[in-house]
């Protein structure tokens, strides 16, 4: 009988057109790097010579392009430079906000102004994380700042001390929503920190105000506070889902 035919060599793969994923990546962190470098070496140089206003100026608008970029890095698929560029443009949020009180309201009281501020950068970075779902800083950065307001408000107008533990509780509540239903596990784990802290916070100043009330009616409002932090601590057990803790 005659042999079989010998097996055919397998195709060759097609070689890629373009460079790799890889290579642009490389090549994309390095233009980005640079452009930082320059720009970094541009304010270094002229910094001296700016007032207040000019360097409010450029710190703007290097904030304006490190909120920016991490847009195009993320459709490039540089995930790990996007989340570099966003913490950059977190710190730079915040000189922004010293830039601001220096130029714009040097007059203004500290706690107000940074209670204003932590509201503020609470609503941005809030509005930034969602708009950028893939970036993993923006959220917890907000749940962070989102601990301030009613704390710093609560001090800065001289409140007395069950106001600034409603102000506590009021705050440990939003981060008790924010554990049982926040998006991603950094930003339940920020809430968890905030909600123990606060939570605390309130109840060792309801009960250090009931310990010190004068009379039965002076107890009333501690009281009130304690026993409207066991409701809401009752309500989110109950409200719980089962695995809430997942991601």
């Amino acid at each position: 009988w005659a042999p079989g035919q010998p097996w055919s060599a397998a195709p060759r793969a097609a070689k890629p057109s373009g460079p790799p994923r890889s290579a642009q990546n490389v090549l994309l962190t390095l233009g980005g790097l640079l452009l930082t470098v320059a720009a970094v070496a541009f304010t270094l140089v002229s910094w001296g010579s700016m007032g207040i206003g000019g360097r409010s100026a450029v710190l703007a608008l290097v904030t304006l392009a490190a909120l920016a970029a991490p847009v195009l890095l993320l459709r490039r698929k540089l995930a790990a430079t996007a989340e570099a560029l966003a913490a950059l443009a977190l710190v730079l949020t915040l000189l922004d906000v010293y830039a601001v009180h220096a130029v714009a309201a040097p007059d203004a009281d500290g706690l107000t102004f940074t209670a204003v501020a932590s509201a503020v950068l609470a609503a941005l970075w809030t509005a930034y994380g969602l708009a950028l779902g893939k970036l993993h800083l923006p959220l917890p950065a907000a749940v962070f700042f989102v601990q301030w307001p009613l704390l710093l408000g609560a001090w800065a107008a001289g409140a007395p001390a069950i106001v600034v533990g409603w102000a506590l509780l009021v705050t440990a509540v939003v981060d008790g929503a924010i554990t049982l239903w926040g998006k991603g596990l950094g930003v339940r784990v920020t809430a968890g920190i905030g909600l123990a802290v606060m939570g605390s916070a309130a109840l060792l100043t309801g009960l250090g105000e009931s310990l010190t009330a004068d009379g039965p009616l002076g107890a009333v409002l501690p009281g009130a506070l304690l026993l409207t932090a066991a409701v809401a601590a009752l309500a989110g057990a109950w409200r719980a889902p089962n695995g809430y803790a997942q991601v």
